[in-house]
């Protein structure tokens, strides 16, 4: 949890996009050929397939991959068709009782955090805030600079006082942060490499294939992200170390035809137990049956 200081920064931003006239283009598209929705039908159709057999008394909390567009960018049948399904679960109960728990925490902390903000810097940020914005409505961008650094150096002042309970208030957001309440399942058709942040674990799936689980379980955005356990679906994929970096490497064949698959990346997100068992209940042979 930061202070709130990002408001006057943000604020410069925005009005440099606004003087400088910043744009943004969407990518040209075309319509797909029949032979391109033909693909994606059968990559949705497979993917609905290999989750349905996936059991959870978990919410379902999002889904994407499920429906294709009708167009697409232009230049795509000059590469391998990508596509991407995704369905992610949670335990709406034990995080909603987590976070009421985490609420009550930190209310009670909250005379302490007040003890240790200084009005006097905080009103002084306000101005510089407030100068910057007049600065930019001007157009003086020079004057923008100057308090930029000036709206740098408060911050970083608020920052040293406010460090040592900003440290106790992540610690009870990390303590109260709860564990195995998310699966997403994600697959991915025609991506041709996996890097893991350490050496995985391996092993064998109930119908054989292999798996790797990369345990990198942290925190992020002040909740937790359980690892992963994946397979990989395609007949050439080679494990490659370079250094410390662990890799999963396919070909791409690019003689091949933009609308056949290659090679399938399945990813489960999930604590390590509940990952193994979302994908032994997984119709892999449904994906396999896409590989050309």
């Amino acid at each position: 949890m930061n202070i709130k200081r990002e408001i006057a920064i943000s604020l410069f931003v925005l009005m440099i996009l606004a003087f400088t006239g910043v744009l943004f283009a969407d990518s040209e598209t075309r319509p797909k050929t029949a032979a391109e929705i033909s693909f994606f039908d059968q990559v949705i159709q497979a993917c609905n397939a290999a989750t349905t057999g996936i059991m959870t008394v978990w919410d379902e909390n999002d889904r994407s991959g499920d429906e294709q567009d009708e167009n697409i960018a232009s230049g795509s049948e000059k590469y391998p068709l990508v596509h991407y399904f995704s369905i992610e679960w949670r335990d709406k109960k034990r995080i909603d009782e987590a976070q009421a728990k985490l609420e009550l925490e930190l209310a009670n902390k909250m005379p302490e955090v007040q003890n240790s903000v200084d009005n006097d810097t905080n009103k002084e940020l306000e101005q510089l805030a407030e100068k910057a914005g007049k600065a930019a409505e001007a157009g003086n961008f020079e004057e923008m600079a100057r308090l930029q650094k000036q709206i740098e150096e408060v911050s970083k002042k608020i920052e040293s006082g406010f460090a040592p309970v900003n440290q106790e208030i992540n610690a009870i957001i990390e303590r109260n942060a709860p564990r195995d309440v998310n699966i997403r399942v994600r697959i991915a058709i025609n991506n041709f490499n996996e890097s893991f942040t350490s050496n995985p674990k391996s092993g064998k799936l109930s119908d054989g294939t292999f798996f790797y689980r990369d345990e990198d379980g942290r925190m992020v955005n002040e909740s937790w992200v359980e690892g992963t356990t994946y397979a990989f679906l395609g007949n050439d994929w080679k494990p490659r170390q370079d250094g410390e970096l662990f890799l999963m490497e396919h070909p791409e064949f690019s003689e091949k035809p933009s609308t056949s698959v290659r090679a399938i990346i399945v990813e489960v997100h999930a604590e390590e137990k509940r990952a193994l068992e979302i994908l032994n209940s997984m119709n892999l042979k449904a994906l396999r049956a896409l590989v050309k």
